[in-house]
């Protein structure tokens, strides 16, 4: 009812940010605000990552944009998604013709780097700290990573169903290290979290993960020295409004000094 509404206004001119978010045609989002930005008469689509893995995911905001040049959605992923008919329908996870769609891209799309709008901030600064495991994890560490190496070795001499079994376990164990590694290095990571904390004043501090049990181990440490006022903490299961209303309490409060994020 809102998206029939809102076409009947037929703006003369849509702004939408965050555009990389009509990335799937079939989506509900897609479905609303397509139609509403193909019918205005100018359209800025803004972002910092237009496609954020593969062309196909483009498609939608070029169809908004300039629907002749690019084609409709089976002709540009034959052009330029290596669309192929695999088991269980058209894959067009690929990509074909890159040189061509880029040189169409320029046509349409400015791109602005972060140093030539944001001059006044300074230079990124990237180094890299030695963490420990702790001591109570190392062996559940070499465990999986030994387990890992020894699946990588047989799929070598596997053929067939087996080989895709093997790297289907092979995968299966690279993410359990991955996950046990990352749990096993989260106590030292909380311990240096801390240490920058007691040394930097009233700065605050974005920290990253990708796994719960790490962010849970990195809430932890942060609530018991800030008696669970001076952080914040978003992941997937904190709800969009929820989410706007985190990030401004850490934007605005001097208390809150820490955002611990999902990756």
């Amino acid at each position: 009812a809102v998206s029939q509404v809102l076409q009947q206004f037929k703006f003369k001119c849509v702004i939408a940010d965050e555009s990389h978010n009509l990335k799937e045609r079939t989506s509900q989002r897609c479905q609303i605000a397509m139609p509403i930005l193909k019918q205005s008469r100018r359209l800025l689509l803004l972002s910092g990552t237009p496609a954020l893995a593969r062309p196909v995911e483009l498609w939608p905001q070029l169809n908004c944009i300039d629907e002749p040049l690019f084609g409709a959605y089976t002709a540009y992923t034959k052009t330029y998604c290596n669309a192929r008919r695999g088991r269980f329908g058209w894959d067009v996870s690929g990509t074909s013709n890159a040189d061509e769609l880029h040189t169409k891209l320029r046509g349409i799309m400015v791109r602005r780097l972060k140093n030539d709008v944001l001059k006044e901030l300074p230079p990124k600064q990237r180094s890299i700290v030695p963490i420990k495991i702790d001591p109570k994890r190392i062996s559940s560490c070499r465990e999986v990573v030994q387990d890992l190496n020894e699946t990588r070795i047989a799929v070598a001499d596997l053929v067939g169903e087996e080989s895709r079994n093997a790297n289907f376990e092979a995968r299966r164990l690279l993410m359990a290290a991955y996950q046990t590694v990352g749990v096993g290095k989260a106590k030292g990571v909380a311990e240096f979290l801390l240490d920058w904390l007691d040394g930097s004043d009233s700065q605050k501090i974005l920290v990253f993960a990708h796994h719960l049990e790490v962010l849970d181990i990195l809430e932890s440490a942060v609530s018991k020295k800030f008696k669970g006022v001076g952080h914040i903490r978003i992941d997937g299961s904190v709800s969009p409004a929820e989410r706007a209303l985190r990030v401004r309490k850490f934007q605005t409060n001097a208390r809150v000094r820490v955002g611990i994020l999902s990756v």
